[in-house]
């Protein structure tokens, strides 16, 4: 059996990256997954992927910002299976441009993304948590919400929401069972990592920086089933008396200089 046998998960952007590698850990250890992605294609062949291999998923193809399609999917998963477990609030996007470049527009939609949707999920799913008195949320924040080197303002923003929120949901739903814990990767190699067509961890400024001078104190970057393997802890059993903290996956990258 394994560690999420019989929870029914929801993952957010779980069409590639980070949310795909939660899909498969999860599937993996047993979860009937609800794989949730605004691009049908991407969504789909994960899903049949890792069915082949004998896990439970179900694609659903919708942005996270229509929130009466989150909402009809939630009714519908949890008229489904009776019961919603764990959800992981995955789904980003982000825009690189200093705050004379950027864009209310572009702000706007970082932050309806980023941000709103971590509270929409999370407002929807608690009430069919808390019948149970047993759930976890898991917000995929960013190492971005605790240091940043700029050009990142709308995304920073969103994402020291996402901790914050983090924190408000843990106090909050507590008393229902429901504990709240959010990640905070840092450097991981997915397709976010892919700045202007060139993937920013195989530059010669990463290579020398982050690797030879040990800025990631590991010396490379992460891989999205470094960031998966948190996200089965805590959304199984067993993560019982941890709620509301934002736990840093970054190789080490925070704590230098």
């Amino acid at each position: 059996m394994g560690r999420l046998a019989t929870r029914v998960a929801l993952v957010t952007g779980a069409g590639q990256g980070i949310g795909a590698a939660i899909l498969r850990d999860f599937a993996r250890e047993g979860a009937a997954v609800v794989a949730i992605d605004r691009d049908g294609d991407s969504v789909r062949k994960v899903c049949e992927e890792v069915n082949r291999q004998g896990g439970e998923t179900q694609p659903f193809v919708f942005d996270v910002t229509d929130h009466n399609a989150y909402c009809r999917c939630v009714d519908q998963v949890a008229a489904t299976h009776g019961r919603i477990d764990v959800l992981v609030n995955n789904a980003a996007i982000v825009y690189y441009g200093d705050v004379f470049e950027d864009t209310l527009e572009r702000w706007r939609s970082i932050q309806a993304v980023n941000l709103e949707a971590v509270y929409w999920g999370s407002k929807l799913v608690a009430p069919v948590m808390s019948r149970r008195r047993s759930g976890r949320i898991v917000n995929i924040a960013s190492v971005q919400a605790l240091a940043t080197d700029g050009k990142l303002g709308s995304y920073c923003a969103a994402k020291g929401g996402v901790v914050s929120l983090t924190r408000s949901l843990a106090v909050e739903l507590a008393p229902h069972g429901i504990l709240v814990n959010a990640i905070a990767p840092g450097v991981i190699q997915t397709p976010m990592s892919v700045i202007d067509g060139v993937d920013e961890t195989t530059t010669d400024f990463f290579e020398t920086w982050y690797v030879r001078h040990r800025k990631i104190p590991l010396g490379r970057a992460g891989q999205p089933e470094e960031i998966a393997r948190v996200a089965v802890f805590l959304a199984s059993d067993d993560c019982s008396y941890v709620t509301g903290h934002t736990l840093v996956a970054d190789g080490g990258l925070t704590i230098t200089f």
